[in-house]
């Protein structure tokens, strides 16, 4: 996945008063932190990070925050929106490493949806989790995780071992947890196919 590009600059002044000026100079507050170093704190454009944010997934992908002849490598923890209008009011990344492993969601895409036979039975899908907490380093971060449920009947499932992860991404939990199932009245099924068989029975005799 190509690697965000943020041009920020350094924010001198702290508080909400500084974060709502810069907010009407159309600029975002941001800060950047690491266990081995202090909180730097940035700036950048509200337009450049919106039409980003807008696309979706950007809680997993690396972003590189350009200043000056500096270039940190960071991921955003944590988009603050605003109540109201739910656009992005503040940004929190995290300084990230080439050979040091990160944690991140990653979002699950469905995959022959239309091809499962539960589903074409009347069956629901019902996502247990719609993200997964994996660990990898910066530069192996999938922009998903693909699940094929063709194939799934209902009352089947899905659990996080069903699905072949990328190489070097392994999930946070060891547990086999689910993450999704097709979920119907399997006894519902089992008496609309006996009824379907008796009228066959009465029809061709």
């Amino acid at each position: 996945m190509s690697s965000l590009v943020f041009v920020v600059e350094e924010k001198k002044a702290t508080g909400t008063g500084a974060a709502r000026e810069l907010r009407r100079k159309g600029l975002l507050p941001v800060v950047a932190y690491s266990r081995q170093e202090k909180p730097l704190h940035f700036s950048l454009s509200f337009k450049e990070f919106f039409q980003e944010y807008s696309e979706g997934n950007i809680l997993a992908r690396v972003a590189e925050l350009k200043h000056g002849n500096k270039t940190y490598k960071a991921i955003a923890k944590e988009v603050q929106t605003d109540p109201v209008s739910d656009r992005p009011i503040h940004i929190d990344f995290q300084l990230v490493k080439d050979n040091e492993p990160i944690k991140v969601a990653i979002s699950i895409k469905i995959i022959n949806k239309e091809k499962s036979p539960g589903l074409k039975k009347g069956g629901a899908l019902n996502m247990i989790n719609k993200r997964v907490k994996i660990s990898c380093l910066p530069r192996n971060i999938p922009p998903f995780l693909g699940v094929d449920i063709s194939g799934l009947e209902i009352g089947n499932n899905i659990h996080i071992q069903d699905i072949k992860l990328p190489e070097g991404v392994v999930p946070v939990l060891h547990e086999n947890f689910t993450v999704l199932t097709i979920a119907g009245r399997i006894e519902e099924e089992k008496d609309n196919q006996v009824s379907t068989e008796i009228e066959e029975e009465k029809t061709t005799s």
